[in-house]
Order: C-alpha cells, then sequence, then structure tokens
C-alpha cells in the first residue's frame, strides 16, 4: 500500500471542497463536503496511479506523515 496526504481546502469561488494530493500535480477533487472531495480526490488517485503502473511509468513518491490524513492505495 502506498500512502498520500490529501489537502482539503474551501473554494473560496465556487463554494464546497477541493482535495488534493500535493505530491502529485494534476490530481484533485471536488465535493460539496470536505467528506466528498476525500472521496473525490481518492478516485482520481486511484485512476491517475493505474494508468501509470500500466503504461510501466515510475509512481510517485507515497509521503504520508502519521498526523496527517492518508489515502492507502493499493497499485
Amino acid at each position: 500500500m502506498r500512502r498520500f496526504v490529501a489537502v482539503v481546502f474551501v473554494d473560496p469561488e465556487d463554494g464546497g471542497y477541493v482535495a488534493t494530493i500535493p505530491t502529485v500535480p494534476g490530481v484533485a477533487g471536488q465535493g460539496e463536503t470536505e467528506e466528498e472531495a476525500y472521496e473525490d480526490v481518492e478516485k482520481a488517485l486511484a485512476f491517475h496511479l493505474e494508468s501509470l503502473a500500466e503504461s510501466g511509468e515510475e509512481l510517485p513518491e507515497d509521503l504520508a506523515p502519521t498526523s496527517a490524513r492518508a489515502i492507502e492505495i493499493a497499485v
């Protein structure tokens, strides 16, 4: 399992929440609630990592301190 930190913040323009994975640029999710944003970014991250693995590309570092909310992805 790889662990990644997900950062969630309020979208100041559209309302709702946006979640990103700082160590994986371009992967983001959004939702009406924080939990929906986490779930959306988890799906986006899983899809991104699966695509990288299928094409034989190097997977990003999995960096998640124990104090942060982490998303675990089996690749």
